[in-house]
């Protein structure tokens, strides 16, 4: 082709002949508006830092009820295997006892 055609000059022809590229006019918003935009956006931004807060306070107290139901499960078992001791320790001491008490008597 005999022309050059690119974002910057429409077409090389034009520029020849004295047009200026035309860039389009942004709308001019007022202050107001901009104000409203700015303090929703804000709203916005608050209410999801809200969200994400108690989505994080709730997986903390999840995880913290998660950890304290296996300590209370430890401690169960631990009161379990106790009472199991105590439980034979009284049995071998009775045992204990019929003995010394079958050897007194023979």
């Amino acid at each position: 082709p005999s022309f050059i055609v690119n974002r910057s000059t429409d077409i090389d022809g034009e520029e020849s002949s004295g047009m200026e590229p035309k860039t389009p006019k942004r709308s001019k918003k007022n202050n107001v508006d901009t104000i409203a935009m700015a303090i929703s956006t804000m709203s916005e931004t608050r209410e999801r830092v809200w969200e994400k807060k108690l989505e994080l306070e709730k997986e903390r107290i999840e995880k913290n009820h998660t950890i304290e139901m296996g300590k209370l499960e430890v401690e169960k078992q631990k009161w379990e295997f106790e009472r199991e001791k105590m439980k034979m320790e009284h049995e071998l001491k009775l045992k204990e006892m019929e003995f010394k008490q079958s050897n007194n008597t023979n």
